[in-house]
């Protein structure tokens, strides 16, 4: 019995190592088509609008500017948006880039007592210019503040949500870039979209109404 299984076991082995051996490596397949070129990573531009003016002031060494700008693009969501604080408290909020880097590019936020009320209070969130001088020269302009103005003459359609208005900001020379006084003049327009919060089952509804 023992005699058997030995020559078993032995016999197993030899197979196996025959089976082993004669196992070769399988060979690599030809190479396939190359497939299509994917689409290039482009950031969505959108256009409705725009927060246009002018830039004026001293620069750091003296000399006067006086620089127009026109922004009209943004990347995401809408043109405009329209929010309530409370019953006597709206924000229209707008922002507009000529570069996603936004390089060129103003944010505002208009406060009033009413969708459609006339006047009201703006604010100057950010506000980022830059302009060629020439080979390897540039004039930069930026807010380090949010500066804030009165503001008249505001224009809100409810029916197409068109809100319009023009803006005028001092900013002192410790707010701005330049280390001078400047001023940031012009006028905006954008469609805004209105803003609806979700609340829990039973409370009042919250919504720029």
């Amino acid at each position: 019995m023992r005699t058997f299984t030995i020559k078993t076991i032995a016999t197993a082995v030899v197979a196996s190592a025959l089976l082993i051996t004669s196992c070769k490596k399988a060979e690599k397949g030809d190479t396939g088509p190359a497939g299509a070129n994917g689409t290039n990573g482009v950031v969505p531009t959108y256009t409705d609008g725009f927060i246009k003016g002018n830039v004026s002031g001293t620069r750091e060494n003296g000399t006067a500017f006086n620089e127009a700008f026109e922004f009209k693009n943004y990347y995401s969501g809408p043109s405009g948006s329209l929010d309530s604080n409370n019953a006597a408290s709206f924000d229209f909020m707008i922002s507009r880039s000529n570069d996603v880097f936004g390089e060129n590019s103003a944010s505002i936020t208009v406060n009033t007592t009413s969708k459609t009320a006339s006047t009201g209070s703006i604010t100057l969130n950010d506000f980022s210019f830059k302009k060629s001088l020439g080979t390897n020269k540039w004039f930069v302009f930026t807010t380090s503040a949010s500066p804030t103005a009165t503001i008249t003459g505001l224009s809100y359609n409810t029916s197409s949500g068109l809100f319009t208005g023009t803006y005028s900001f001092t900013i002192p020379g410790f707010q701005n870039s330049t280390g001078n006084s400047a001023s940031v003049n012009g006028s905006f327009q954008a469609t805004m979209t209105q803003i609806y919060h979700l609340v829990k089952q039973g409370s009042a509804a919250h919504s720029a109404q």
